[in-house]
Order: structure tokens, then C-alpha cells, then sequence
């Protein structure tokens, strides 16, 4: 199952959104969600998710971000049997005080399970990226392999972005690592871009898109594909 969930809140008001989902997938099945907003507003949007894996299957969840002033996405995964998988991903673009925090916990419960975080924020004027993963490994899931990493580009200085990478292990065979790091745009990368002709401007552009597109490749389907891509470089692009 593929779900799109788009988002279209057009109000001005200030107001909360709350909201709860509960995913279960059963033996052999595949569930791929995109989440992504058409525009910025007032709201304040929190959603918490509990998943359940069974035997054979596989969860994916990307999140994109047109620009909410708040928003806060709570996943929390559970691998009951094994070979399960379970894949977080995001590419977030984020300007003019938003606020966005991702927190996920992924409970590796049976052997042979795998996980894959991987969490990319750009960010400008005074916009503030969050992210907390941990990855909690049981003493019975043995041959676990649970992979975490985020990764920011601050634009500029009044940015900020904040990340709490765990690991919590009790069993002895298995592959678990995390990365996390934050920066500015690569200097040798922008030289040679505008040695080629390019002006700063779109160099950087240019370097954001390549830096948000490693997540949006992970989509399959061309035209899902192509709708993600324009929204990102609307984005990117100041519109």
C-alpha cells in the first residue's frame, strides 16, 4: 500500500492539531507513507504514530515539509518478528521561524530485523530543526541491523538545529551505528560551481537540491517523484 497524505490548511488563525495513527502490518505485507503539506499556516501540528511489525514486513515513512510554523512528528516502531524493516526517512526545508522536530523510537524485539533513519534539514532565517532517534535493541534480537543518521546545512547563522542520537543494545551479535553533523555549505564545493559559470546564489541552490535528494530518490513511482522534486525546489527557490 502507497498513502500520500498532503496536507491543505489555508487558515490564518492560530490553532492545534492532534492527531494519532496506528499502523499494524501482518505477515508479508508493505505499507510506504508520504507526508508532506501544501502550505505554511498558523497551526501547531503534533502526530504520533505506533507501528507493528510482523513477520516479513516492511514500513517506510517519508516526510517532507512545505514550511509549517510547528511541527512535530512522534514515531515509534515496533519489529515484533523477524525480518521485519523499518525505514524513516526526510529531506526538510526550513525558513522565517519554522519549527520542526522528529523523534523516533525503533524497538528491535525479534532476531534478524532491520532499520534505516536517515534525516536531512536545511535551514535558514531563524528556523529550528529537532531530531531524537533511539534505537532500542532487546537481548533476543540477535543479528540486528538498525542504521541512524542526520544530517544539517545552516545557511546561515541564526539557525539552529539540535540532534539526540541513542543507542540502547543488550543483545551481542549485532550492527547498530549513528552519525549525526551540522554545517555550513561546503566553500570548495561552492568555488567550483561558480567557476563553471553559476552565480552564488544558484550554486547554492543547486547544492541544497543535490544535499535533499538523496532522500526523494528513495521514491519510486516517477510521478509521486516529480511532485516531491517541484514542491522541494518551490521551496528552495523562495516561492
Amino acid at each position: 500500500l502507497h498513502l500520500i497524505e498532503y496536507t491543505i490548511n489555508k487558515s490564518q488563525s492560530k490553532f492545534i492539531n492532534n492527531v494519532y495513527e496506528s499502523v499494524s502490518l501482518k505477515k508479508n505485507s508493505k505499507f510506504k507513507n508520504l507526508i508532506i503539506q501544501s502550505n505554511k499556516s498558523e497551526g501547531f501540528f503534533h502526530k504520533f504514530i505506533k507501528n507493528e511489525l510482523s513477520l516479513n514486513s516492511e514500513y517506510f515513512n517519508l516526510i517532507f515539509s512545505s514550511g509549517l510554523k510547528f511541527n512535530k512528528i512522534d514515531i515509534e516502531c515496533d519489529l515484533l518478528e523477524k525480518n521485519s524493516k523499518c525505514n524513516i526517512l526526510s529531506a526538510l526545508f526550513l525558513k522565517d521561524n519554522e519549527h520542526q522536530e522528529i523523534k523516533t523510537l525503533i524497538n528491535h524485539l525479534a532476531p534478524n530485523c532491520k532499520s534505516n533513519q536517515k534525516i536531512k534539514n536545511v535551514l535558514t532565517s531563524k528556523s529550528k530543526g529537532v531530531y531524537q532517534g533511539k534505537i532500542h535493541v532487546k537481548n533476543v534480537a540477535q543479528e540486528t541491523d538498525a542504521y541512524q543518521l542526520s544530517k544539517a546545512l545552516l545557511l546561515d547563522d541564526n539557525t539552529e538545529f539540535n540532534s539526540k542520537p541513542e543507542l540502547e543494545i543488550y543483545a551481542d551479535n549485532v550492527k547498530c551505528s549513528h552519525g549525526s553533523s551540522s554545517g555550513n555549505i561546503d566553500l570548495e564545493s561552492l568555488h567550483y560551481l561558480m567557476t563553471r559559470g553559476l552565480s552564488r546564489e544558484d550554486s547554492i541552490r543547486l547544492l541544497v537540491k543535490g544535499f535533499l535528494n538523496d532522500v526523494v530518490e528513495y521514491i519510486k513511482n516517477p510521478s509521486i517523484k516529480k511532485f516531491i522534486e517541484n514542491k522541494l525546489e518551490q521551496q528552495i527557490n523562495g516561492h
